[in-house]
């Protein structure tokens, strides 16, 4: 017997399947909704300062005026989403050590994982509009911001060398550099480690297949690993975005360092869900991808497996493993294969469920169990570290750390393998 069997199984669904609310009032990272301004009525309101960080949110707040604020208001032990300073842990897995980490400013809900230096997590901060884009460190659990922007909104960001940044903008900050597109932040001066530089920051590509008036959606981003994984060139960047009305997609960016270009040229390489859900790549270089839809806000998680390693996800390559899960809106793979999704409940608790990857995605089904949950505002984001470092509980020094967010608190959540005590230890020799 071996440790594995406590990492999915914390606690039964049907504990908090009672409580879910037919519709989720929640915050994702970026999607494409009327666009509110900077400033105005709810906007200016301390009650609600959540509002102007997520477009989703402001979006509810105009097809249902007052709703949101009085979610917001119950949500808040003192009446007010603005008494939320810090998330915490509610439900702490066994096996796992559980941390926080001061950020410089409130989350934003992008988080970015750097392959290059795995002790070290992006992280944006600040407020809409005028987001900042923060690193965390991991060894010594202090933050900075190494990118001053400002950006409109952080969607999400990757390393795709030690240092170079590809940033999704969804919005404007009013810099320098455009807005609402594919950022690259390139230190050209490594010995400051920040992109303040200028010149630093500059365009990669203008995105393709936004809404209409250039309404760019972008939000979680991955670098494809190696191995030319799923018929997508090794160091290409994947991008999910949160079109609405069925219309979001996967988007490939190769060659990011060279000639960057989509792959289509003009298409997606999945489409046909409404907001993002987070995505990641498997071991076997497979995608597992996390959607929520329009109208009550449940998700759902597909398995996409590129069958004829052509650009795109055919009819026949997608598989719906999950459906039914309120709130999804991150999702990320650890060393194992185990698959992490940050969702939310009707009480504004954020959810971390697991699963382990099926042996099959175009025929199986999962049944996430409950792996954490925290207490805070809306939770956002998560990321696991490092995709090489173990994640298993009881797993000791060197695992990989899990990372959550949530809008509008100034700290992120980390979570990391905890020391195997000798009393455990018996108790599994036995």
């Amino acid at each position: 017997m071996t440790v594995q069997r406590f990492k999915n199984n914390f606690i039964s669904r049907a504990a908090f399947g009672a409580a879910l609310m037919t519709i989720f009032v929640g915050a994702f990272v970026a999607v494409t909704m009327p666009s509110a301004p900077s400033s105005g009525a709810f906007a200016a309101d301390a009650s609600i300062p959540l509002a102007v960080s997520s477009p989703l949110l402001r979006a509810l707040e105009e097809r249902d005026p007052g709703a949101l604020r009085s979610a917001l208001g119950s949500a808040s032990s003192a009446g007010s989403a603005s008494s939320i300073a810090v998330s915490s842990f509610d439900v702490v897995p066994e096996g796992y050590t559980p941390g926080s980490i001061a950020l410089p400013a409130d989350f934003q809900g992008g988080l970015g994982r750097n392959s290059f230096d795995d002790s070290t997590v992006f992280c944006s901060v600040g407020a809409f509009q005028d987001n900042d884009l923060a690193l965390v460190n991991l060894a010594s659990g202090t933050s900075q911001i190494i990118a001053d922007g400002p950006f409109g909104a952080i969607g999400g960001c990757v390393a795709i060398s030690p240092t170079q940044i590809v940033l999704v903008d969804n919005s404007f900050g009013g810099a320098s550099f455009p807005g609402e597109t594919i950022l690259l932040l390139d230190d050209n001066n490594p010995a400051d480690g920040d992109f303040d530089d200028p010149g630093e920051i500059t365009e990669l590509l203008a995105p393709i297949l936004t809404n209409p008036g250039s309404d760019f959606s972008g939000a979680q981003v991955r670098l494809v690993p190696a191995g030319n994984p799923s018929g997508i060139p090794s160091g290409s960047v994947m991008i999910q975005t949160a079109d609405g009305g069925g219309m979001a997609e996967l988007l490939v960016l190769a060659d990011p360092l060279g000639v960057p270009a989509f792959l289509p040229a003009a298409g997606p390489y999945f489409t046909g869900f409404d907001f993002n859900g987070g995505f990641d790549f498997t071991a076997a270089g497979e995608i597992i991808l996390g959607t929520t839809e329009a109208t009550f806000f449940t998700g759902e998680i597909f398995g996409l497996v590129n069958t004829n390693s052509d650009e795109d996800i055919d009819g026949g390559e997608s598989n719906a493993i999950r459906t039914g899960e309120f709130g999804i809106a991150d999702l990320a793979i650890d060393a194992e294969d185990d698959v992490l999704v940050m969702a939310n409940d009707f009480t504004f608790t954020g959810v971390v469920l697991t699963f382990p990857t099926p042996g099959d995605l175009l025929a199986d089904s999962v049944t996430p169990a409950v792996f954490a949950s925290v207490q805070a505002g809306f939770a956002g984001s998560l990321i696991v570290s490092s995709r090489t470092r173990q994640f298993e509980p009881f797993g000791g020094e060197g695992g990989a750390t899990l990372l959550l967010g949530t809008f509008g608190t100034n700290n992120v959540l980390t979570l990391t393998p905890g020391a195997l005590s000798s009393a455990r230890a018996w108790e599994e020799y036995e």
